[in-house]
């Protein structure tokens, strides 16, 4: 085992040969963006590597253990008897084993200096080289070719090309463009939100101080401001891995504090000299909001409040009363606003962000609603040539070299449309007996179609809304027995907690009422 000051000589070693690396993929000059993304994400792999070397190296300095000033007062001590200890035992080894090879450190980071687009030509040429040497019978054709295309290794890798295949969908085309068509979904599902088409909701998305300040404390709409923040948080991870979201949020979060102490934030500002609508309308004692000064008013009045006003005033006797109660709803009620404000900015923050991207994914959008079949394939000629090849002759023969699957008219469907149904991936559902299927969209779409349904049942488990995306038989059982609890929970709780009040005035709970009005004592 290695002595801490050799790890630590060691982890400095490292970080300046991944700084170097670094240098090296920034000083490429690349023009295609697939190469670009794939550089953004080998840096930021770099970067972290970088750090966790430093954390290393802090650790060895901070010497917690005392070990790396044992090992400093050794070599003081012996001076050059370690080395020279240490040396025997390298040639000692290299001489028991002679077949050992060494492979010197620089070999790992020489695939950082090569520029893919400059080496493709090259590469072209060994594997036509290569070819020749084997149509000639030269034994020797794979050593050449193994030798050759070490000397043209770049960090492009398959692994890295085919992870951008998978982390993308169809419509964000490796990062170009945002796709917000499941967020559209549940705009469209939010009470009183404008019916917009996916175009008019790219443009105004943004806007949400445009909607009914009475309506943001519905389950439906934190929803929807959380999907769209996840989104944004994803995307740059994978669109934009250099990106620094954290210095962003912390930016964000002294923006939107000072703009909420001003009462400046957008959609939230509140008239302090007459007390804003939805505080008028907000019932502290029974947490309840309102939408219509009537309701409110008819509340107010209403027997169940008094009751719940007193209850309230005989539970805080010693802190206040009634008042204290109220006083905690109002700032339960202003802490749950301030979230769903700090939400709204945010992501008006990560639309800034992105406002090129989203103007563009806005163009592309019209501009492919415009475009004629012909036209879309002639759109995906010009961007990705490779997966085009020249049409076979036989009539009798389907050309289908990518495996694409079969339309209406039993031909194969276009790549711009394979690709951007997401259809290269395969989702595979346990519960349907291990059944594949092409794209999230069709994968999504089966939980609500009946062979899902019918093998729900078989299980023993209604096929509700709770259980779309589960596709594990496990998780299923698993999610049906907690929800069995909880509603058994939920009807001892009401059978505890709901209050009868009987023709004299005495108040029972739920269950001690109706076993006295069984037994006819009541």
């Amino acid at each position: 085992m290695d002595s801490l000051l050799e790890q630590q000589r060691q982890a400095y070693e490292d970080i300046e040969r991944l700084e170097q690396a670094i240098v090296d993929l920034m000083l490429q000059d690349l023009t295609k963006h697939r190469y670009k993304l794939i550089r953004e994400q080998k840096i930021s792999e770099l970067l972290n590597q970088v750090q966790s070397r430093s954390r290393l190296v802090a650790d060895i300095e901070n010497d917690a253990s005392g070990l790396r000033k044992k090992d400093v007062d050794e070599v003081t001590k012996d001076r050059f008897d370690d080395f020279y200890k240490k040396l025997r035992l390298i040639r000692s080894y290299y001489r028991l084993h002679p077949e050992a090879i060494v492979i010197p450190p620089e070999l790992e980071y020489i695939k950082y200096k090569n520029n893919p687009e400059e080496l493709e030509d090259k590469r072209k040429e060994i594997e036509a080289k290569v070819a020749s040497s084997a149509k000639d019978g030269d034994e020797d054709a794979e050593i050449l070719a193994e030798t050759e295309h070490s000397s043209l290794e770049t960090f492009v890798t398959a692994e890295s090309e085919e992870k951008l295949e998978t982390i993308f969908s169809g419509e964000e085309r490796l990062g170009r463009y945002v796709d917000l068509n499941e967020q559209y979904e549940l705009y469209l599902n939010i009470k009183d939100a404008k019916h917009l088409t996916y175009l008019e909701y790219l443009a105004v998305f943004t806007k949400l101080e445009d909607y009914p300040r009475k309506n943001k404390s519905n389950r439906q709409y934190t929803d929807y401001l959380l999907s769209l923040r996840k989104y944004f948080e994803g995307f740059f991870a994978r669109a934009m891995p250099l990106f620094n979201v954290r210095k962003t949020n912390m930016e964000a979060e002294e923006n939107f504090a000072l703009q909420w102490q001003n009462n400046e934030a957008s959609g939230w500002e509140t008239d302090t000299a007459n007390g804003s609508l939805e505080q008028e309308l907000f019932c502290a004692a029974c947490k309840k909001n309102f939408e219509k000064e009537t309701t409110y008013s008819a509340h107010m009045n209403s027997r169940k409040h008094m009751k719940t006003v007193a209850r309230l005033q005989n539970e805080e006797k010693n802190s206040g009363g009634a008042d204290a109660a109220m006083k905690r709803a109002y700032d339960e009620k202003a802490a749950r606003d301030k979230e769903v404000a700090w939400m709204e900015h945010l992501i008006r923050t990560y639309a800034q962000v992105l406002a090129d991207r989203i103007s563009d994914t806005r163009s592309n959008v019209e501009r492919r609603q415009a475009l004629t079949e012909e036209e879309r394939n002639q759109e995906i000629d010009e961007e990705e040539p490779e997966f085009m090849e020249e049409k076979d002759d036989k009539d009798d023969q389907i050309y289908n070299p990518l495996n694409l699957p079969l339309g209406w008219d039993g031909k194969p469907i276009p790549y711009w449309l394979y690709k951007l149904h997401g259809l290269g991936v395969k989702f595979s559902c346990e519960i349907c007996g291990n059944a594949v299927y092409r794209g999230r969209k069709a994968y999504e779409k089966h939980f609500q179609e009946s062979r899902h349904a019918t093998n729900m049942r078989r299980l023993g488990i209604p096929n509700t809304r709770q259980f779309h995306g589960v596709s594990s038989i496990e998780e299923a059982l698993a999610l049906w027995e907690r929800i069995q609890k909880e509603k058994k929970q939920e009807v001892s709780n009401s059978d505890t907690f709901e209050e009868f009040e009987d023709s004299e005035g005495n108040v029972f709970n739920k269950k001690t009422y109706l076993d006295l009005k069984r037994q006819g004592l009541i």
